[in-house]
């Protein structure tokens, strides 16, 4: 055993001829394909190396640059304790290369305590989605053509496309060894195992190096340079590979497609999206469209992450068979308006041919099919916690330490005008730290952890010569998400009618209300807390929550992002909303220090919306959702018995096309019935199956930690 071998990243990054990070990183990666071992299990059809990369002490990867493993370090010194010493020489080495590492440094105290005690984060590494459909259709021929071209004209930019062209050769060595080793293991097989080790054999014949022939070897090819690194998100599926599908035999097209989703739910693949128009409104669905629909109700699994994206000109069957989907539980497809989406992103200077390339990635955030590196996420902010330092004097009432801004003592104020200006103040605060923040990370990362894979299939990269991490792609766009708008609406009404109009209480009264987490002001707190509440269609509250939206979207929008374009805002609370809740003092809208329950999406706090989905969509479309350029989440949850009939999908349906219609951008239903979730809690063995929708993913329910549960729980379950 040497330490080639061992450890064949870090022995490639380490004996790399060229001392520039893109170069060290690409022969980290062929010396990766050169000593990988892998075995091919024929009932998978597709073969990858899974894990491959992660499996060493010293890795890369695509969200987080090189990582080190210390657990998979002492595991080589237990295996190999006479290589004890060079093990630990080749693991010293990179702590001052490891990425995290280097952007922690980075950060000042300030930053990790707003950061710990859940006010804010900022990051810049994140998802992508390549561009699959070109690597298809040109292969890796097509790409070392491509960079040719290019190399003549950046004759500068020697060294990066050396990197590339290493990568592509790591690429395509990796993929010959698997085609060999598929041969090797036929020679011994017999019937259906032979038949489908040749079959893979050939296919690696062809590809990845040119186009594939038929939708088999379009998805061993996909398959393959998915996850030659790592899993992230397929994007934009059918439009890939929808032309393959359309002219290969039904039988076998859906096996493969069958093979290919088992493999997805194996490795929690991220987020896989279909359906969409163009910049004319023409719509694309396919064959492969449907059948992805059908594959997700008939799997019933709670992944891949699945998003369908529907327009005005969506056809009916294509709504149908959403609506039959979700009828599952599953908690998918989240759907996507492409008549608000596109708008967005057209308003950021994306172009609306490439608006209209739009998909998913990691949860629900927003890429354009590879053409972009727009984060996911950049960062996030409690929108609640700016209120709180408002209250506070910036004071945070979790640490009670000053974090925030000296904005004045809230006791003094005497209009909500006041109140609303220090609102306003402490979240220009926090949004110029996240953005602050993540733009250093963004130019470290592009230093110290450049992905030459990525350069590959992102378009720009090797027109500009430029790195994926370093502007390499045409739109570099941010996504920063919200924690608690709902809630921070609900709260500035309340105080606005009691303490201004209605002048029942006084500011000094409120504050030391909250201060004493409502001890000895049981009669404040009860009016606090019944106060309207948004997702009623109160014009108070959703005037409140369409101002604190417009204000924040567009300040975001007002900060440029050192990938090359401006960050935006949305909405995914994922599962750290509870997290975020508890990290709050108590909030005028009745919320108690302590409690966990916190707006799990741009709609009402679970539970509050009490006068069904017509008022909640009222008010969640108050606010500007041709802002939001990120994902901006709306959890409904219905019924099992709204979805058990023809009228009552129906009923849905038209439920959902009007709130398209008024300028909604996404939703994303939970079909449940409150009694099985109730017996989950109490009998979880009897409910492995149960999947909910969180905040942006699916699980399953059993699998939640208690506060998620019971945020769940206190969703009103809607009917029509």
């Amino acid at each position: 055993m040497d330490m080639k071998h061992l450890e064949p990243f870090a022995w490639g990054y380490m004996h790399s001829e060229k001392k520039d990070a893109e170069s060290r990183i690409a022969n980290g990666i062929y010396t990766f394909a050169e000593e990988l071992e892998f075995g091919i299990d024929s009932s998978d059809w597709f073969v990858a190396p899974l894990g491959g990369m992660g499996s060493y002490a010293v890795h890369y990867s695509r969200a987080d640059g090189i990582c080190l493993n210390s657990r998979k370090r002492d595991r080589n010194i237990s295996e190999h304790p006479e290589m004890e010493e060079i093990i630990n020489v080749y693991y010293d080495y990179f702590f001052p290369y490891e990425t995290a590492r280097v952007i922690s440094k980075a950060r000042t105290p300030l930053q990790e305590k707003l950061e710990i005690n859940k006010c804010c984060w900022a990051a810049g590494g994140g998802h992508s989605n390549p561009d699959y459909e070109l690597l298809l259709r040109v292969g890796t021929n097509g790409i070392r053509e491509k960079i040719k071209r290019f190399r003549a004209v950046h004759t500068e930019k020697g060294e990066f496309y050396d990197a590339l062209e290493r990568t592509l050769d790591a690429l395509e060595l990796l993929a010959a060894r698997y085609g060999a080793k598929a041969k090797e293991m036929a020679e011994t097989a017999e019937g259906e195992e032979k038949a489908v080790l040749l079959r893979m054999a050939r296919a690696f014949d062809h590809i990845p190096q040119r186009q594939p022939r038929d939708f088999y070897e379009a998805c061993q090819m996909f398959w393959f340079c998915f996850a030659f690194l790592d899993i992230d998100s397929p994007g934009l599926f059918d439009y890939a590979l929808g032309p393959y599908y359309e002219n290969a035999d039904p039988a076998d097209r859906w096996v493969c497609l069958e093979k290919l989703w088992e493999l997805f739910h194996k490795t929690r693949t991220w987020n896989l999206c279909v359906g969409r128009s163009d910049e004319f409104g023409r719509d694309h669905t396919c064959a492969l469209t449907y059948d992805v629909l059908k594959m997700a109700r008939e799997k019933r699994y709670d992944t891949p992450n699945l998003t369908l994206r529907l327009h005005k000109n969506s056809p009916e069957a294509l709504w149908k068979a959403a609506a039959e989907t979700l009828a599952t539980g599953i908690g998918m497809p989240a759907i996507y308006n492409d008549d608000c989406v596109c708008t967005a992103l057209e308003a950021i200077g994306i172009p609306a041919s490439d608006a209209h390339l739009y998909c998913m990635n990691g949860c629900n955030q927003i890429d354009i099919f590879g053409k972009s590196h727009m984060g996911l996420e950049d960062g996030e902010i409690s929108v609640a916690k700016a209120l709180e330092f408002a209250l506070f004097n910036g004071v945070c009432k979790f640490s009670e330490e000053k974090l925030g801004l000296e904005t004045g003592d809230a006791r003094g104020f005497t209009s909500f005008d006041q109140l609303m200006e220090a609102y306003k103040k402490q979240i220009e605060y926090l949004a110029d730290y996240i953005t602050e923040t993540s733009n250093k990370a963004q130019a470290l990362f592009a230093e110290w952890a450049p992905n030459p894979y990525k350069s590959l299939i992102e378009q720009g990269c090797i027109e500009k010569g430029l790195d994926y991490k370093n502007r390499g792609p045409y739109y570099g766009h941010g996504q920063v998400l919200t924690e608690g708008l709902p809630d921070t609406a609900d709260s500035l009404a309340a105080v606005k009618h009691y303490i201004f109009d209605e002048k029942k209480y006084t500011m000094a009264q409120l504050v030391e209300a909250l201060d004493r987490n409502y001890e000895g002001y049981e009669a404040l707190w009860q009016d606090l807390s019944s106060y309207h509440k948004f997702g009623n269609d109160f014009e108070d509250v959703d005037a409140i929550y369409a101002e604190i939206t417009d204000h924040l979207y567009r300040y975001f929008q007002t900060k440029p992002t050192w990938r090359g374009g401006v960050f935006g805002v949305g909405c995914s609370t994922f599962h750290r909303a509870p997290n975020y809740g508890f990290h709050l003092g108590a909030l005028p809208n009745g919320k108690k220090k302590g409690e966990k329950l916190l707006a799990d999406s741009i709609g009402a706090s679970p539970g509050c919306d009490k006068l069904g989905p017509t008022a909640l969509l009222s008010s969640v479309m108050c606010g500007n959702q041709y802002l939001a350029t990120s994902g901006n989440v709306m959890q409904m949850k219905f019924s099992k018995a709204q979805f058990g009939t023809e009228t009552g999908m129906a009923a849905f349906i038209a439920l959902a096309k009007a709130y398209f219609e008024g300028g909604g951008q996404t939703l994303q239903i939970n079909v449940v019935s409150r009694e099985e979730l109730l017996d989950a809690v109490d009998h979880p063995e009897r409910h492995q199956n149960l999947i909910v929708r969180v905040g942006g993913f699916s699980q399953y329910f059993v699998k939640l930690p208690p506060p998620l549960q019971e945020n769940i729980l206190a969703r009103t379950e809607v009917a029509l």
